[in-house]
């Protein structure tokens, strides 16, 4: 109902890159990769996760793990191929998705 009464359009273009790029332009938004027990998470700490992480933090955002209040960045890279859900984006939007998933 937040994101409805608050005109938040979907965007989805298939590609985590092109959608956080839109959120730094517009300095809000959120990006969500939340994973199931019928669909496991797709995105790799090393190579996706953790860097564009980095740039969203230093961008004074948040990128935290789907099912944790901890930051990707906190996470111990102890495999290449470790795989996680995420949630970046501001840090009132990141809030609001906590409020939501954690209830």
């Amino acid at each position: 109902d937040y994101w409805m009464t608050n005109r938040y359009q979907l965007r989805y273009s298939g590609g985590m890159v092109p959608d956080v790029y839109h959120i730094c332009c517009k300095s809000k938004g959120i990006f969500t990769n939340v994973s199931s027990a019928s669909s496991k998470a797709k995105l790799r700490l090393l190579y996706e996760v953790a860097p564009l992480g980095l740039i969203i933090e230093c961008a004074g955002g948040v990128a935290m793990k789907e099912d944790e209040d901890k930051s990707v960045l906190d996470v111990v890279i102890d495999h290449c191929d470790k795989r996680l859900g995420v949630c970046f984006g501001s840090s009132e939007e990141v809030n609001k998705y906590k409020e939501i998933m954690f209830a």
